[in-house]
């Protein structure tokens, strides 16, 4: 049959494979593109709108947090209107907009945002229009905060503190908590069935590979990369994020979380498990312990500021009164616990010498450190009732802070035994 083939004939015949595997490239790379167009890290879509503090290398940023599909993991932070920086630069490129353009729309956007401003006091209430000063050199506006998916390495942390929230936002997080613990049918049957998906999808995976790998062996390595690329990302995306059995079954439950934290340190949280990508996780009802540094004068705190320096908003708690200082004889600083919550003094610094504590005091509990001047830092720590999304990178979930149910009752049924034949020895 094949003599009766053209020239052109047999070429094509010979070339069939080659087109096979391109046209499966095609629609695996259209497929992709479609499902990539509407997908969202599951975890930030948990947390997308709500107002977070990010912690990125050694800033953090406050505001409400977006994230938009194919962001593959990045987002932005828009900050609070009393987060925005030099505000009245945005106020001068509205007025020079109506300069340039004579459309009286710009102008009145100015005018209404000048106003809004001077109303929210965070430009002086006697500036006008016309004061409005068009100057190049003036620091530029800036409302919000993007973290790219190439910066997620630099990225610690994406937590709400409970202290911040609304009422509002108080009753919707504890909410999201009960449907954690309860697990609604609804919520529960659609896990299973995107965890069903999640296993179809490896084993259509490893079928498809197997049927096309003696034909992609016969091509072009560029050829054959950008084929297996499609092929993996169509049936990536049409599932999801992968599926981790021994995340899975901690769904809902008191977790163990070993983190790498911002200060450079290994620390262990515990916090109920939310959700689970393959960027992040989601932990909530996490104490979270965030490091002050308090500038003292003899007995007075002159000002107390976070380790990490804020963006978007400064952290109301810690204006707070923390503990009150008293002067004793021969350098002794006592350290009083005025707080509602334990607090731990790490240390007391001044000039190149630091004296070590290391002590968790509860509220009116005090410490004295010895050989202390009258100007120092107190450098301490103070927990808070926070939601946390880490970087997968960043933190490991090392096991369950308690036992399920079923494992439960295996457990106190070997302890009856153990005590039975303790009884019987």
């Amino acid at each position: 049959m094949q003599e009766n083939l053209t020239p052109v004939g047999q070429a094509l015949q010979s070339i069939m494979p080659l087109i096979y595997l391109m046209a499966i490239g095609i629609v695996a790379s259209i497929l992709f593109s479609i499902v990539d167009m509407f997908s969202i890290d599951r975890v930030l879509k948990l947390v997308k709108g709500r107002r977070v503090f990010v912690f990125l290398g050694k800033e953090a940023h406050y505001g409400r947090l977006e994230t938009p599909p194919r962001s593959k993991g990045g987002f932005e932070v828009f900050y609070t209107d009393s987060g925005i920086e030099n505000p009245l630069s945005l106020v001068a490129f509205l007025v020079e907009n109506y300069h340039e353009t004579g459309n009286k729309k710009f102008l009145e956007k100015a005018e209404i945002l000048l106003q809004y401003l001077k109303d929210r006091g965070m430009i002086d209430p006697e500036i006008t229009i016309e004061d409005v000063k068009i100057n190049s050199w003036a620091p530029p506006s800036r409302v919000s905060r993007k973290v790219y998916s190439n910066e997620l390495g630099d990225l610690w942390m994406i937590i709400s503190f409970v202290d911040e929230m609304t009422e509002e936002e108080k009753l919707r997080r504890w909410k999201e908590l009960s449907d954690l613990y309860s697990k609604p049918f609804l919520k529960s049957a659609t896990r299973r069935i995107y965890n069903a998906l999640s296993y179809v999808k490896d084993k259509v995976a490893a079928a498809l590979s197997s049927s096309t790998g003696v034909l992609m062996s016969s091509l072009p390595a560029d050829l054959r990369k950008a084929v297996e690329e499609a092929q993996t990302k169509a049936l990536g995306a049409a599932v999801g994020q992968s599926y981790d059995p021994l995340l899975e079954n901690s769904i809902g439950r008191l977790v163990t979380v070993r983190v790498d934290d911002v200060d450079g340190e290994r620390k262990y949280y515990q916090g109920v498990l939310g959700e689970y990508s393959d960027r992040y996780v989601y932990v909530l009802d996490v104490d979270y312990r965030l490091q002050l540094t308090a500038e003292v004068s003899g007995t007075e705190v002159r000002r107390v500021v976070p380790v990490v320096q804020f963006f978007g908003e400064r952290l109301d708690v810690a204006g707070e009164r923390h503990f009150e200082l008293f002067r004793g004889d021969d350098g002794v600083l006592e350290i009083k616990n005025l707080w509602r919550r334990p607090i731990k003094v790490e240390k007391v610094t001044f000039g190149d010498k630091e004296v070590s504590v290391g002590r968790v005091l509860f509220p009116g509990e005090s410490v004295e450190v010895r050989g202390v001047p009258e100007t120092c830092s107190i450098h301490y720590e103070i927990a808070l009732e926070s939601d946390v999304v880490w970087p997968r990178s960043k933190a490991v979930i090392v096991g369950l802070g308690d036992y399920p149910p079923r494992i439960l009752q295996s457990v106190l049924e070997g302890l009856k035994i153990k005590n039975l034949v303790k009884r019987v020895i």
